[in-house]
């Protein structure tokens, strides 16, 4: 996995120099979040007065702790032989090969894409086949233990340390020659769905990276394995927030099978509350404690984004990531 990033334009951050700034408080605050960034006086709001700065500054702090907006690697957790079993079909062997790909595909359905309140086909956004999940079973025992291991390095890497986060099969995914998605976000498939897992069994075929985009300068690209020559031989994976914006890229030989998961907050835990998040919690209270009535209003804004349903449902156990850290 790598990132790339390019810095904007010092032009498009012009600020008014004859508005007052506190240097004292402004001097470490982030640059992009949550009100650090500079840019012109009718942009967005702007905390003034000493608490409101001294909010902005402790809410700062949150991005330390948020953990990963997108990983993935090498899944040596898990058997190289998954034991994977489609209904209809029978024992599918990997790398995936020309034979069994035509099998699957037999079984399955052309990929539909979400456009408002239906579900379309159309090849120009997104070409490949699926398989629900309920068709799809792992034999070998060891996929099983080995899931729970990848569940473990997944909370602790987004965050959730200690937090028994779900790993939900949602399908199975077959890629051919041609086959891509162009740039989309995920919709939330199960209640406290936070982000997406892609596990790559071992695979022979070439391109099909999936890129994943973080505001409009930074991507992070997963090639599961193909750099480094060993996507014929272990099972790699990748995980994103379900509302990070991504793409899969053509695949130009062979066939890509995909297995698609969502990561999900167990329900007796959504309204958790992270004992690293204390400091943050204490110099909140300090600051909004010493609010005068004179003191400007402050808003907060999210930095994922959020189903209607999610946040009707779960409220404030919707957040996740940097916006479950400020609100704790």
């Amino acid at each position: 996995m790598s990132a790339s990033s390019s810095s904007s334009d010092d032009n498009n951050n012009e600020y008014n120099s004859d508005e007052y700034v506190d240097e004292e408080n402004n001097k470490d605050f982030k640059k992009s979040w949550p009100f650090g960034a500079r840019g012109r006086a009718t942009d967005v709001p702007a905390p003034s007065g000493v608490a409101c700065l001294q909010i902005n500054k402790v809410l700062a702090r949150a991005e330390e702790t948020a953990g990963e907006f997108t990983f993935g690697g090498q899944a040596d957790m898990l058997p190289v032989a998954p034991g994977l079993f489609v209904d209809g079909v029978g024992p599918i062997s990997v790398p995936l090969t020309e034979e069994f790909a035509q099998k699957i595909i037999a079984m399955s359905k052309k990929s539909p894409l979400g456009r408002k309140y239906e579900m379309l086909v159309d090849e120009n956004v997104r070409k490949g086949w699926q398989l629900e999940s309920g068709r799809v079973e792992f034999k070998n025992p060891l996929w099983h233990s080995g899931m729970e291991k990848l569940s473990t390095t997944i909370a602790n890497r987004l965050g959730y340390e200690g937090i028994p986060l779900q790993c939900v099969l949602y399908k199975l995914l077959v890629y051919g020659e041609g086959g891509h998605f162009t740039k989309h976000k995920d919709t939330e498939k199960e209640d406290g769905m936070i982000a997406t897992l892609v596990l790559q069994p071992p695979s022979l075929h070439k391109g099909g990276d999936l890129v994943v985009y973080r505001d409009t300068t930074t991507e992070y690209r997963h090639d599961f394995g193909k750099k480094d020559s060993t996507a014929a031989y272990l099972p790699h994976y990748a995980v994103h927030y379900a509302d990070a914006e991504h793409a899969l890229e053509n695949v130009t030989k062979g066939y890509r099978l995909a297995l698609v998961y969502s990561i999900c907050l167990p329900r007796t835990v959504r309204q958790l509350r992270r004992n690293h998040c204390q400091s943050l919690s204490e110099g909140l209270a300090s600051a909004v404690s010493s609010m005068g009535a004179g003191d400007d209003s402050f808003a907060l804004l999210l930095s994922h984004q959020y189903t209607e349903k999610s946040i009707e449902e779960l409220g404030s156990g919707a957040l996740k990531g940097i916006d479950l850290i400020a609100r704790n």
